[in-house]
């Protein structure tokens, strides 16, 4: 299978007994940074934000911010799709106050366009609307929309001691997520950089568009050494097929 991807080596992870720290890398601007001086960002953010016409149903993950949280209770949060003036409310799941996923039924992916996404939070006891946040667009396209390079700001720990057991790190960046079916955002570890030869993927969870949480192995932890950890956001299938 061929593999197409973006790709960015992010840090160095040193094993040994000494703390080293790791660079910086300059970070690119966050989904829902202002786009003109004087508009204020979106209080929400989607993964993903596109699809092509004739797509099947689709799971969107939304994020919450620090000015707009999600709820499940009495207040409740849903999610909906709006184009054409049409509002269509999504299946929607909560899973914290920062986080729900909606599924896209086939059919408002049948047409190119752009739906817009947000989520009203009712109290069901009063059915009156609380809060509503920002539209965040989705673009429906007549092909598959160029998938973004993943940036890095940072890695932690960037030092573990060589034996131990599993480490979990923290990957802090920008333009991570899920994109299309096999297409989302997954670490790997190289000793020199080339993946095809020493590059080991690494169990890696999506927690928002700036953060990875990624599972190195004890068996990759046995010896000193530096490595490099890399970001790809490519065709998932195509990279662990090598």
């Amino acid at each position: 299978m061929s593999t197409r991807f973006s790709w960015i080596a992010v840090g160095l992870l040193i094993l040994g007994q000494v703390a080293c720290g790791g660079g910086t890398l300059s970070q690119s601007p966050r989904p829902g940074s202002p786009g003109t001086p004087g508009t204020p960002p979106a209080n929400i953010s989607i993964s993903p934000g596109a699809a092509t016409i004739g797509a099947p149903d689709l799971t969107l993950t939304i994020l919450g911010s620090s000015d707009f949280t999600f709820f499940n209770g009495h207040r409740h949060s849903k999610v909906f799709w709006s184009h054409g003036g049409v509002d269509t409310p999504l299946m929607t799941s909560f899973v914290n106050s920062s986080r729900l996923t909606a599924i896209v039924p086939a059919d408002l992916l049948a047409s190119a366009g752009t739906g817009n996404v947000r989520v009203e939070t009712w109290d069901i006891i009063e059915n009156t609307l609380v809060a509503t946040s920002s539209a965040v667009p989705f673009q429906v396209t007549s092909s598959p929309p160029p998938t973004p390079v993943p940036s890095i700001s940072s890695i932690s720990p960037s030092t573990v001691s060589a034996g131990g057991p599993d480490v979990t790190i923290t990957i802090e960046g920008s333009n991570f997520g899920h994109y299309r079916h096999f297409v989302w955002s997954t670490a790997f570890w190289t000793s020199n950089g080339n993946l095809h030869d020493t590059g080991t993927w690494l169990q890696t969870s999506i927690v928002s568009s700036s953060q990875l949480i990624v599972v190195i192995p004890a068996k990759l932890l046995q010896s000193p050494t530096s490595v490099h950890i890399v970001v790809m956001n490519g065709d998932v299938m195509g990279m662990v097929d090598g």
